[in-house]
């Protein structure tokens, strides 16, 4: 995760830009809407599971910048660092990773969706 910390959004992992991308216009969008977009396709919507347990989970307010800022700012850099440990099969350390960053209730959840996103990306 620290490796990610201030990184120019240009210099990611294809996987991890992508996310990051998905992720801010996702936020971005329910901020200015004041609702959640509705996936697009079958295929998004593990992701939007994902983004609807972190939305619901958060017991602090999580930062995500625009979808133009140019660096990976803290939140966003624990949250790929997540997608990480989901990527890599170490689940309960994505479970822990996820109850230390939102309501343990929604961990689960948070995980199961990352995985059904990651199975889904192939």
């Amino acid at each position: 995760m620290y490796d990610l910390l201030d990184r120019p959004v240009a210099d990611l992992p294809v996987f991890e830009r992508g996310l990051l991308d998905r992720t801010r216009a996702w936020v971005h969008a329910l901020t200015l809407a004041g609702t959640a977009p509705a996936p697009a396709c079958a295929a998004e919507e593990p992701f939007d599971a994902a983004m609807r347990a972190l939305d619901r989970g958060s017991t602090d307010t999580l930062v995500f910048q625009r979808p133009c800022h140019a660096t990976v700012e803290e939140t966003e850099a624990v949250l790929l660092g997540l997608w990480r440990l989901v990527r890599a099969d170490r689940i309960a350390a994505a479970r822990a990773a996820a109850a230390a960053l939102i309501a343990p209730v929604e961990a689960a959840p948070l995980v199961a969706a990352m995985v059904r996103a990651v199975a889904a990306k192939g």
